[in-house]
């Protein structure tokens, strides 16, 4: 009896073409706002009476779409993505922390919110 090996030849141009798609930037979008909410949950707030920044960490979150170049086989190819991003100038001494801040990593704790239900 002889045995059959499937195959598999991908249509990269095709494939390539579904990815820049307005759904496909439509589901990335959706995707971000997910994490947005979970970031924004997360995210610390302290005391108006004593921190002047009180809340504008929390309220600085935003999702912007992107279209990323990724390169194969040499070419740069076009894919549609989107970005979660927090604007609040103190944003990285949040996230990372510092000598007198602690460390929060509210996107590292988000992006695992989000990912636990794909588990």
């Amino acid at each position: 009896m002889a045995s059959f090996r499937s195959r598999y030849r991908g249509n990269f141009d095709g494939i390539g073409k579904l990815t820049r798609l307005p759904g496909v930037q439509l589901a990335c979008r959706a995707a971000a706002l997910e994490l947005q909410a979970a970031a924004e949950a997360r995210a610390p707030v302290g005391d108006p009476e004593v921190d002047r920044n009180s809340g504008l960490y929390k309220g600085s979150f935003d999702v912007i779409p992107i279209e990323k170049s990724v390169p194969w086989r040499g070419t740069p190819r076009r894919r549609a993505g989107a970005r979660v991003l927090n604007t609040a100038p103190h944003a990285w001494v949040v996230e990372y922390g510092n000598g007198k801040t602690p460390r929060h990593a509210v996107f590292q704790k988000a992006l695992e919110d989000v990912s636990s239900r794909f588990r």
